[in-house]
């Protein structure tokens, strides 16, 4: 298979992705699933709907993060930025979602480590423990103290919000709390 034009969003990503990384190959593997080889390493995409039943919506599963590595996130969150005519429409609808979280939630995710990193260098990302199109929740450590930091999208606001065991020292969890509260109004700023 080697024609995807019934799904024009995927054919623009796919341009797009293939315009930025030029030495990648294209494997059409159904008509709305596409895998892109870098090397080694391979890129999967494909058009389907999503749970609210936008069928322009494209699913990444991008394993070595190439996407993030190769700076594309805001290309992705704007689509339909330089187009014209009935593509510009489909791609004013479609969303796009990289390893379970759609563009904009991975860029606030970044910004809101990013600003952690800026208030101290204490703070230290562990990693992801649960993704949903809007939300992610992560292990943070803040010196040798493991929290829980979850950053949800939603439309009209973006929060962020730390989760504590039980034994946690009541002094730090404050300065986690007011920290986070500072981050969500800095990423509110930056995002909505």
């Amino acid at each position: 298979m080697n024609d995807i034009t019934d799904y024009p969003v995927l054919a623009y990503v796919v341009k797009l992705i293939k315009n930025t990384i030029t030495d990648i190959k294209t494997e059409y593997i159904a008509p709305a699933s596409v895998e892109l080889k870098d090397g080694n390493d391979t890129i999967y995409l494909q058009q389907r709907s999503d749970e609210n039943g936008n069928p322009s919506t494209i699913f990444i599963n991008d394993p070595k993060d190439i996407i993030f590595s190769e700076d594309l996130l805001p290309s992705l969150k704007n689509l339909q930025t330089g187009t014209e005519g009935k593509i510009a429409q489909e791609l004013l609808n479609a969303r796009v979602i990289i390893n379970e979280l759609d563009v904009e939630t991975h860029l606030i995710f970044h910004a809101v480590k990013d600003h952690f990193d800026e208030i101290s260098n204490s703070y230290e990302f562990s990693k992801a423990i649960e993704k949903q199109a809007d939300k992610i929740k992560s292990k943070f450590k803040f010196g040798s103290h493991a929290f829980e930091l979850t950053v949800t999208n939603h439309t009209q606001l973006i929060s962020v919000t730390a989760g504590f065991p039980p034994s946690f020292d009541g002094s730090i969890k404050k300065t986690i709390e007011n920290d986070a509260a500072k981050v969500q109004l800095a990423v509110q700023k930056i995002f909505r």
